[in-house]
């Protein structure tokens, strides 16, 4: 790849899947470019801190989604630079960048990398519309899946040779199954008093409405009352939903069997710790980190089955596809629960299909 100046934009660089990504790509391209810039649209970034340091960070508080001071610095920041490539992290970045260099001549490549698929309400469809108004011929939308490119394109009258499909990837070397002897498996169980012989279903997600944690305890119910199952639900993160979801837990009599663990900076020891990962949103999922994390893990995984899904999990080797009903969610886990699933099967499915370097390799050819 010719050496390139690449300005990234992004709503911020909290705990999510997006931001793990962006902190992948620059630090993987950083010996194959000349200057990167991350400007992030938030003055909250936990994951500043895995930048390599050469790449120059830039926090820009905006008090509204049209507050000014942050556009005429962001202006200002791509004046100075003169980036090659100003690649943004969803719609609204973009549009950001548009406003922020209008009439300035910027003759910068722009790249969209979109991480959403089904739209959480009307509003978000409708600003997508206007976004998508603003498009050039350069401009390129990047998805995470074919679904997704799919998708999206049927909802916003956009023709396929906008797009490029390049799957989200990860570190192969350092998520993989525990090696032989590992024994914090059962002193993981142990802090939150779950017997070393139960199942443990571990979900990683922010408590959102989209991310269905009352579809999942419900689920649970289920599957104690007519599986005979009494398996564990393990819910890493937090955010607004933990309470309503805790109160529901107590109420359904599942206090004991519903953890909430908080916000986790290594979530590999429970992972390792658990028997399946399960994601079971609405929307908002497109081809998920967390999933890709857990598989590589040697953990089955129940997914709904929206964006990507069904491009990562071959069911019956890597785990199933289920709707966010608690039913359906229920009668999934205990398929999997009762099955016979290789870790090490389903580790080769990750690394030879979902691989950083893969990935990486593959925007280096957009790029």
């Amino acid at each position: 790849m010719k050496a390139k100046k690449i300005l990234y934009i992004t709503p911020g660089l909290n705990i999510g899947g997006a931001e793990k990504f962006i902190i992948t790509l620059a630090n993987a391209l950083s010996a194959d470019t000349s200057s990167q810039t991350i400007v992030s649209l938030t003055p909250q970034n936990a994951l500043e801190h895995e930048l390599k340091k050469d790449i120059q960070f830039v926090a820009l508080e905006r008090r509204s989604r049209l507050d000014l001071l942050p556009l005429m610095k962001l202006r200002k920041l791509i004046k100075n630079e003169k980036p090659d490539v100003i690649f943004c992290i969803n719609f609204f970045t973009y549009f950001f960048v548009r406003c922020a260099i209008f009439l300035t001549g910027n003759k910068s490549r722009r790249i969209i990398s979109y991480h959403s698929t089904i739209h959480v309400n009307r509003k978000e469809y409708l600003m997508h519309r206007f976004y998508k108004r603003l498009l050039t011929k350069k401009d390129l939308i990047v998805t995470v899946s074919r679904n997704q490119e799919k998708y999206t394109a049927d909802e916003l009258g956009l023709p396929l040779s906008k797009f490029r499909t390049i799957y989200n990837g990860i570190d192969t070397d350092y998520w993989r199954p525990p090696v032989e002897g590992f024994n914090s498996r059962l002193s993981t169980r142990k802090n939150y008093n779950i017997p070393a012989d139960a199942q443990v279903i571990v979900k990683a997600a922010s408590f959102r409405v989209e991310k269905n944690h009352i579809g999942a305890v419900k689920a649970l119910q289920l599957l104690h009352n007519q599986y005979k199952c009494r398996a564990y639900l393990l819910l890493l993160g937090d955010g607004l939903m933990m309470r309503e979801v805790q109160k529901l837990a107590k109420e359904s009599g599942l206090e004991q069997y519903v953890i909430f663990t908080g916000m986790i900076s290594n979530v590999q020891p429970y992972l390792w710790a658990s028997d399946v990962f399960t994601l079971c949103s609405t929307s908002v999922e497109t081809f998920s980190i967390a999933a890709l994390e857990a598989m590589a893990s040697g953990l089955p995984c129940v997914l709904t089955d929206i964006g990507g899904a069904s491009e990562m999990i071959e069911e019956g080797k890597t785990g199933y596809l289920c709707t966010p009903d608690e039913k359906d969610i229920a009668e999934k886990w205990h398929r999997v629960l009762t099955g016979n699933f290789s870790s090490d099967e389903i580790f080769e499915h990750v690394a030879t299909r979902f691989s950083a370097n893969k990935m990486i390799e593959e925007y280096k050819e957009i790029l």
